[in-house]
């Protein structure tokens, strides 16, 4: 310990703009944007993936008055920002909106409506265990629906960046 008070004793003013450089490197140092799914009862991390500007994801359950597959898509922007980008439905009914001069598509057996773009900090759902309900992002699933209900509110966002 001598030693190093010995070799700082007059090296001070050298030492502190180091020192606080180092320290702002540490606070300030961006993380690498990451796709989080959390349980926000006990704040279990469900799913944490590196993401890239491009990536999508989605969330698919079963409309609970049409009983019909929703799937909701989401594309991760250049600001690695969450933005919605389309919803694919095969029925129109109630929390379906559209606007009357949106470009729907048929796909697959579903109407493909657009969304507005704008960006969504986090997406907050409530998972029914009465119907199936998943999260796709890459390779992996979550079956939101089968989680213990405590845990079924969960919360979707981008972490760092």
């Amino acid at each position: 310990m001598r030693g190093i008070l010995a070799f700082l004793q007059g090296r001070w003013s050298l030492f502190l703009p180091f020192l606080a450089i180092l320290l702002l490197l540490a606070v300030f140092w961006e993380q690498t944007p990451k796709l989080q799914v959390i349980a926000t009862a006990s704040d279990d991390v469900l799913l944490e993936e590196e993401i890239e500007p491009g990536d999508t994801f989605f969330h698919e359950y079963i409309h609970s008055v049409m009983k019909t597959p929703i799937r909701e898509v989401f594309e991760i922007n250049e600001d690695f920002e969450v933005v919605p980008i389309e919803t694919w439905t095969q029925a129109f009914g109630a929390g379906i909106p559209y606007e009357a001069d949106e470009p729907i598509r048929k796909e697959e057996g579903f109407y493909v409506i657009p969304d507005d773009g704008r960006v969504v900090e986090e997406l907050r759902l409530i998972p029914s265990n009465l119907y199936t309900h998943t999260f796709q992002f890459k390779d992996e699933t979550l079956y939101l629906s089968d989680m213990e209900e405590d845990d079924r509110r969960v919360m979707i966002h981008v972490q760092g960046g």
